[in-house]
């Protein structure tokens, strides 16, 4: 067994390399998100016709990026632009302003036989 005071002082050397490190794991973390800026940038840089489906090119990201674990960001941007230009085709097809309501009038129902 150890005495409180030998735990207290584990459990203090822990905390400080932790805290040590702490500046090397946040300054990864920003060169990551820059990184990942950067590369966005330069995807819609690209392919601009993008810019304004962005919600659309986000979606399909996510997709290919779930089907394919670890694999480099910029691939899968690669991966994605195939699948973002046919579902921009797909949905300059669909028209969403006419509104067409089905008609509600049910026939006579004489032709069900005696009651």
């Amino acid at each position: 067994m150890i005495t409180e005071e030998e735990r207290q002082s584990i459990i203090n050397e822990a905390i400080e390399k932790a805290l040590l490190r702490l500046p090397e794991v946040v300054g990864n973390l920003i060169m990551n998100q820059t990184n990942l800026l950067k590369i966005n940038r330069t995807f819609y840089e690209k392919y601009p016709e993008f810019s304004s489906q962005k919600g659309l090119v986000a979606s399909i990201v996510e997709r290919i990026e779930s089907e394919n674990p670890g694999l480099d960001y910029s691939k899968i941007l690669d991966k994605a632009v195939p699948l973002i230009r046919e579902q921009i085709r797909t949905n300059s097809k669909l028209d969403l302003t006419t509104i067409s309501k089905p008609s509600r009038k049910l026939p006579p129902l004489s032709d069900h036989g005696e009651l």
